[in-house]
């Protein structure tokens, strides 16, 4: 395969992020990595009057958020599980009404979420392995 060095690069990137994963829960841990980093290159993109990347990086964390909101599993996770389906679909309705609105205070308030999630899986992870 002939890959460009962008892509070589971005694909190399991608399987050390893949071989870095040691946990069932370290994809969903990246994920919101990723929605975080995303929304702060967004805030940083309004500030710039860069509104073709803000639309890129609002638009990047959305299909997370949509991604991790497909994936539950209300039969499974019950209460959980709908509490977080309430969650994403909210941070989405936000983000998308602050891409509308250049609302840099509605994406900083989805981000502190994000981040709240992120670090509730993180301790979930470390109970999890200390169980073990």
């Amino acid at each position: 395969i002939m890959l460009c060095s962008k892509q070589q690069a971005l694909y190399a990137y991608t399987q050390t992020r893949i071989s870095s994963i040691e946990h069932p829960l370290d994809p969903i841990i990246m994920l919101y990595e990723s929605a975080i980093e995303a929304l702060g290159k967004a805030v940083e993109a309004i500030r710039e009057k860069d509104i073709q990347s803000k639309i890129r990086y609002i638009d990047k964390a959305i299909a997370i958020l949509e991604g991790l909101l497909s994936s539950l599993n209300t039969e499974v996770g019950g209460e959980i599980a709908l509490n977080l389906q309430e969650l994403y679909l909210y941070t989405i309705k936000e983000l998308t009404t602050a891409n509308l609105k250049n609302d840099m205070a509605k994406i900083e308030h989805v981000t502190t979420l994000l981040k709240e999630l992120k670090e509730a899986w993180a301790q979930i992870r470390l109970e999890f392995k200390s169980n073990r």
